[in-house]
């Protein structure tokens, strides 16, 4: 589609949603009634991850609770047993509470204890979920169709282990026959024989596949790297044979650089590699799937104030406050409406030499791994990393940069983000900065998420005579914003002001999210 077809499209859009307020710059953006944003939906395999909240119901009205209780293995048999069908479907279930605004775009993902009888049965636990009655080929079509209907684009399950030979074409062809099409393979499946199964018999079923990680990238007492992933590595080997890639489990603190590193080693080595056709699939750090065409696994969910003392919740603690950061999940989603994920083979890869290392020192409560409890520790990343175009020029006002990350996409699309550092004593915390996007013949439309000083888009041909139109990707309506940005022969630039105003312009009532706005040059 040329961008012609594109705003003709966007132009017919009409989505439900909040009234939209006023600017605060009178006289120099006025709304256009146009909405940027397509009416058709992501097929991204994204979903909602139910792991996070199942970790999160120990306790709940409690008058005191031991958080050692829900670390590790322990932690993980909470979660386990706070699976069920009232928990998830009940009247204030998850499914009929959570992420209403994306959820028609978002698989329903049941997590560790779906299942009777082991992790890799594909029975659905009748105890567990009595209202889903039948064979099991019917209870999981069942549970798909109540997924479906409280409108989440249909039900996704997680195992372990597979059982392997002839089986695996019994559980996947049930599961494609009950409506399932997403799997969560947990490190199980070794020989990839639930693909070769899925390819030659045709089922419609989307795998995805892991490499164990701990939390933590590398040595986390001195830089915490993920280090180079050669050819023939195993984490190759699965990113070269699955159709998803997750790039695994994270501390809730250093999500960002652990996530980060993980992405730029993976990239580094499958870019250019056509025949690698698998996404990457970066969890909850929304914002980097979306600018960098990762796919995501979101377990953000927006239960506070549940347990006592200070609401220990191992998954989602500190500084950042991610479950008042629902708003960005929004955003990413509906950026992937423009530019959907890629493949990792696809285009070239570049990072910066520079690189940022964030600490942080753990707290009981705030991890998982009980081994890094009372240590502080490092993770490192690149500061800057790009797919498909020249690195981000990154000024540094105060003297420290952010994170910065961006990516061309295969329709012409451009999208850079920065996120926030994290330091012991003072986390997620964004250094202010310039940052110029080389775009060169990119015909947009621009994904701009976070919060920059600056931000110029340097283009390789005129652009001074072009209309400017942006819009919160939380909102319906864009606003003409030629008259505040300052536009030269060949590059826009704008004050970081105007850039937060519309990125934040539709944001929800508490919510903290970054902004997150789309700009077409028309």
């Amino acid at each position: 589609m040329n961008r012609r077809e594109f705003l003709g499209a966007a132009a017919a859009i009409s989505l439900t949603g909040r009234a939209v307020s006023p600017f605060s710059i009178p006289g120099q953006t006025s709304s256009t009634g146009r909405n940027l944003i397509p009416q058709r939906l992501s097929t991204a395999p994204n979903y909602w991850c139910t792991w996070a909240v199942q970790n999160y119901r120990f306790g709940e009205g409690k008058q005191a609770i031991d958080v050692t209780r829900l670390e590790g293995d322990s932690g993980a048999g909470l979660a386990h047993d706070a699976m069920n069908g009232e928990a998830l479907f009940g009247a204030q279930g998850w499914a009929k509470t959570f992420h209403s605004r994306t959820r028609n775009e978002l698989y329903l993902l049941l997590d560790d204890g779906w299942e009777a009888e082991g992790t890799a049965t594909f029975k659905l636990d009748h105890a567990k979920f009595p209202s889903f009655r039948g064979p099991n080929e019917e209870r999981l079509r069942s549970l798909n169709r109540e997924a479906q209907r409280l409108g989440w684009r249909g039900a996704a399950l997680w195992c372990r282990n597979t059982p392997g030979g002839s089986r695996d074409l019994a559980l996947e062809d049930e599961c494609s026959k009950a409506g399932i099409s997403y799997w969560k393979i947990d490190i199980g499946d070794p020989e990839f024989n639930l693909l070769r199964v899925r390819n030659k018999e045709r089922i419609p079923l989307t795998l995805e596949h892991v490499y164990g990680e701990p939390p933590t990238n590398g040595n986390w007492r001195l830089d915490g790297r993920f280090g180079p992933q050669g050819w023939d590595s195993r984490r190759m080997e699965i990113l070269r044979h699955t159709d998803v890639y997750r790039t695994y489990d994270v501390t809730s603190i250093l999500s960002l650089p652990t996530t980060l590193d993980r992405v730029n080693e993976l990239l580094r080595s499958a870019a250019g590699h056509s025949e690698i056709h698998s996404l990457l699939n970066v969890e909850d750090e929304v914002y980097v799937a979306a600018v960098l065409g990762c796919t995501m696994g979101v377990m953000r969910h927006p239960l506070i104030g549940l347990r006592p003392g200070d609401d220990p919740d191992l998954f989602f603690n500190g500084p950042r406050k991610t479950k008042r950061r629902m708003d960005e999940v929004v955003r990413a989603q509906r950026w992937q409406r423009i530019a959907a994920p890629f493949a990792a083979g696809v285009g070239s890869f570049e990072a910066s030499d520079e690189i940022l290392t964030d600490g942080w020192k753990f707290a009981s409560g705030e991890t998982w791994q009980h081994g890094l409890v009372g240590s502080t520790v490092w993770q490192s990343a690149p500061a800057v990393i790009a797919r498909n175009m020249a690195l981000p020029e990154v000024t540094a006002i105060d003297g420290e940069k952010p994170f910065v990350f961006a990516a061309r996409f295969p329709n012409g699309a451009v999208a850079v983000g920065v996120h926030e550092r994290t330091h012991p004593g003072r986390g997620w915390y964004l250094p202010r900065c310039r940052v110029t996007v080389h775009v060169d013949d990119a015909s947009g439309p621009f994904g701009i998420f976070g919060e920059f000083d600056r931000l110029t888009l340097d283009f390789d041909r005129p652009v001074q005579n072009r209309r400017l139109l942006a819009q919160d990707l939380a909102g319906e309506k864009s606003v003409d914003i030629t008259a505040p940005a300052e536009i030269s022969r060949t590059s826009v630039s704008f004050g970081g002001q105007l850039l937060r105003e519309v990125g934040l312009h539709n944001r929800s009532a508490g919510d903290l999210s970054s902004p997150g706005l789309v700009l077409v040059l028309m």
